[in-house]
């Protein structure tokens, strides 16, 4: 492309320079020229503009009485005077002027069926622009149709823009070849966002009607309120509808916040599956945290499952979650979470009692086997840190049945004993979603992070399938069980075998009914004794220790037992099937989700990917000659004739092209702002804000000191030391105080 300069007379005053461009003659509009639409003649016209250095935009038109236009006008980007505003606030952003009055236009007019150039001027009155410039002009920059579903899957993806620009970048082989620019990227998905205003939750019902039409065993259910707002919305596929079916025994159950525009509650219903993998078994949005919210939730999730109320549901204090578990699941045994409680300690107690006497709280929680030991071994802890008189510690001692392990070690827990689950896989779900996405980008997201976690665990029923464990012992027990546990639970149960060697089984008392054997460690002195009662009638096996009641694996203490009597195999009744390879082999009732259809689309970006990889392949051939070049050129041309007239074709109604899809309205109206309890810090009044904090010691407790508790005299005079924990590293069977177990989930 290239310019001149022709100066010329202006009305005989003054001289101007106009700009002519140099283009191929058969690129210059000619009078009389004839166009079959007034596409063809914005097409033409902006192919010339574009050889030529200039943009071009619609202009004026005029219409008959049949509202059929007769004339129409195409001008420069240039054309017309900038108009200034008036008493108007000055704008953040900060945009120049296009516009210098440029005369260059082109004319048509209709005649009969044709459109006829009448007119055309094409000198400008200003530079053109360059041709390493000109795709950067906003009339040659469009986010095609194709684009546009590439950049909403990357977006699902949570590839951000600048990202999605390179992956452009590098396909298109440069920034000037891509046809956008990253800022229309931008612009596309904010009016798309703004186009959806008013529409999201009309869209997320028909996205549920959808995947309810691919898979009978979807469930889902929206709430609203008397101005058909929507408030809650739970839903369940039918893969979780079954998993609920394999591990619904133990469930975890915690809320997470800023996920969404709205700001609604998210709450997720999690368990452990037989590879100790967090799985879902349903998830809702909540409009607040109430207990009547709580307690629809809990009624609607036992309505989509296919078993019963679970044997126990952890949660942390919350007293709305506490109230509606009472209402909702009366049989349901309700455990706080430890870590939220043991945590706590450092807060609610002095820091020189807590740096003192923390150990022996710690000791007296998880060690004691039964409550009467527990009960004895607080009262003698609190009184010695003189802490009696602590109202958040009275509070602890009336629900110790709902936090403390030995209340609660006679249920099947799977081991968990807090909901860290829960709040790990909060952290995992998050890189997925933001408090940005409206409600069906939150819903989409979610599934596309749950694919993931779904693949987890079916990248360990493959390994189970593939994979056998390496072995420690001789026992034809530990052979056998390798082939029935899956791998995660055999490692488990291989140190429990592997330890019992080191255990020695003493014979204690015998009745008609029961025996009792104690069992110790061979080395050591002051180990804990556990004792193991073997019923007479039965032949059925407990220990105190209690492991396998809440963990479902047989404890070392029952294998040293099984060893003594010379067991070969590991007795069914001791083998729970959930942690087996065997576990999801039972069949789910049909009207629950058996026989999944399942249905998936082609991804358009595997589409594109194959037709970049083809095309690169055929055009690095083609290259190396002038005919090959020439072949590929012709096959080029004929093939984007055809989809020009398949896109034709489709316009008129038949065939197929990339749409947005169009929902129907369902009456239901986006949901209020929520401000939840997790959403950021308390909000304070002006007179809350104006008080001054007296200083106090957490150390020491006195208030209006001039230290803390890091140079408390009194703290820095304690020389007492924290006392280790009876022969808990030597002896450890029982469940780790930092339940690093409940952290291994996703």
């Amino acid at each position: 492309m290239q310019c001149s300069n022709m100066p010329c007379e202006s009305s005989g005053i003054s001289s101007q320079v106009i700009y002519i461009p140099q283009v191929k003659n058969e690129l210059i509009p000619k009078i009389n020229q004839e166009f079959d639409k007034l596409e063809d003649v914005l097409k033409f016209y902006k192919g010339y503009g574009k050889e030529g250095g200039f943009g071009v935009r619609s202009s004026s038109s005029r219409k008959n009485k049949d509202y059929v236009v007769v004339r129409k006008e195409y001008c420069c980007f240039k054309e017309g005077e900038a108009v200034q505003k008036k008493n108007t606030e000055p704008s953040k952003r900060k945009r120049g002027t296009t516009r210098e009055n440029c005369g260059a236009k082109l004319a048509v007019v209709k005649k009969a069926e044709k459109y006829v150039v009448s007119q055309f001027f094409e000198g400008h009155n200003h530079p053109l622009t360059s041709p390493r410039r000109v795709h950067l002009l906003r009339c040659f920059r469009k986010v095609s149709s194709a684009k546009k579903a590439l950049v909403d899957q990357l977006s699902a993806a949570n590839v951000p823009t600048c990202q999605q620009m390179s992956l452009f970048e590098l396909e298109s082989g440069g920034l000037e070849n891509v046809g956008c620019s990253q800022q229309d990227l931008y612009n596309y998905k904010r009016d798309k966002k703004i186009s959806l205003v008013g529409h999201d939750a009309n869209l997320l019902k028909e996205h549920f009607e959808i995947e309810k039409e691919k898979n009978a065993g979807f469930y889902f259910t929206i709430e609203t309120d008397d101005e058909g707002r929507m408030t809650h919305c739970f839903w369940a596929d039918a893969t979780a509808r079954k998993s609920y079916k394999y591990f619904g025994d133990v469930v975890v159950f915690d809320t997470t916040y800023n996920t969404n525009h709205y700001s609604m509650i998210f709450a997720p219903i999690l368990g452990v599956n037989h590879h100790r993998q967090t799985t879902i078994f349903g998830c809702a949005l909540l409009c607040d945290e109430k207990a009547e919210s709580f307690e629809w939730l809990f009624n609607e999730w036992l309505k989509a499952m296919p078993a019963g109320p679970p044997k126990m549901i952890i949660t942390d204090q919350d007293l709305a979650m506490t109230k509606a578990i009472t209402v909702a699941l009366p049989n349901t045994l309700h455990r706080y979470c430890m870590w939220h409680i043991t945590n706590k300690f450092s807060e609610k107690i002095s820091a020189l009692a807590y740096k003192e006497h923390y150990v022996e709280f710690k000791n007296c929680i998880w060690n004691s086997e039964t409550p009467e030991q527990f009960e004895a071994g607080w009262v003698e802890v609190v009184n010695k840190a003189n802490l009696s008189g602590n109202d958040w510690l009275e509070n602890l001692y009336e629900i110790r049945e709902r936090w403390v392990p030995a209340y609660v070690r006679h249920i099947f827990s799977a081991h968990m004993t807090s909901s860290q689950r829960a709040e790990i896989t909060h952290a995992f779900f998050k890189r997925y979603v933001s408090k940005e996405n409206s409600l069906l980008e939150f819903v989409t997201r979610f599934e596309r992070a749950l694919s993931k976690v779904r693949h987890n665990e079916l990248d360990m029923d493959h390994k189970d399938v593939n994979e056998k464990p390496h072995l420690k012992t001789m026992y034809s027990m530990e052979s056998t069980m390798s082939e029935i546990y899956t791998i995660e639970i055999f490692y488990m149960f291989q140190e429990e075998l592997f330890q019992n060697v080191a255990y020695k089984l003493t014979a204690t008392n015998e009745d008609e009914h029961h025996c009792v054997y104690t069992v110790q460690r061979v080395k050591g002195s002051g180990l804990r004794v556990r004792e193991v009662v073997v019923d007479k009638l039965s032949n059925h096996v407990r220990c105190s220790c209690k492991m396998f009641e809440c963990a479902g694996i047989p404890c070392r203490h029952m294998l040293a037992y099984f060893s003594r009597m010379q067991m070969d195999d590991l007795p069914n009744e001791y083998i729970l099937r959930r942690w087996t390879k065997s576990a999801k082999a039972m069949r789910v009732r049909d009207d629950l989700g058996s026989g999944i259809k399942e249905i998936y689309d082609m991804s358009l970006l595997e589409r594109r990917n194959r037709l970049f990889q083809l095309a690169s392949t055929l055009i690095d051939e083609a290259a190396l000659t002038e005919d090959g070049t020439q072949i590929v050129e012709e096959l080029l041309s004929s093939g984007q004739k055809k989809l020009c007239d398949m896109k034709k074709v489709s316009q008129d109604g038949v065939g197929s092209s990339i749409q947005m899809p169009i929902f129907r309205d369902h009456g239901l109206k986006e949901p209020l702002q929520v401000r939840a309890k997790g959403c950021g810090k308390r909000l304070k009044g002006g007179k809350e804000k104006a008080a001054k904090k007296v200083r106090r010691c957490n150390g020491c407790g006195l208030i209006g000191q001039s230290h803390d508790k890091r140079n408390c005299p009194k703290l820095l005079n304690t020389s007492s030391q924290n006392t280790r924990l009876n022969d808990e590293d030597e002896d450890n069977d029982d469940i780790n105080y930092d339940d690093a177990d409940d952290c291994k989930c996703l």
